[in-house]
């Protein structure tokens, strides 16, 4: 699942913007609180399939190649 988090911090030190869904729709938050509550909403069984691994990752999972003394 891929989301896009717009932040903006206003001249108070708050920080506010966006989240934009993978569907297109939009929820604005408010506050830190806000957008941590608009995360833990999210309907994770709606993924598109497995996250991209990072770099360390991927290597950590692929098998090491058998070199041969022959």
């Amino acid at each position: 699942m891929r989301v896009i988090v717009e932040v903006y911090r206003e001249a108070g030190g708050r920080l506010t913007g966006t989240l934009q869904h993978p569907d297109g729709s939009r929820d604005a938050f408010a506050s830190t609180l806000d957008l941590l509550r608009l995360l833990e909403g999210l309907d994770l069984s709606r993924a598109d399939g497995p996250a991209p691994q990072s770099p360390s990752a991927r290597q950590a999972s692929e098998p090491e190649s058998e070199v041969s003394d022959d």
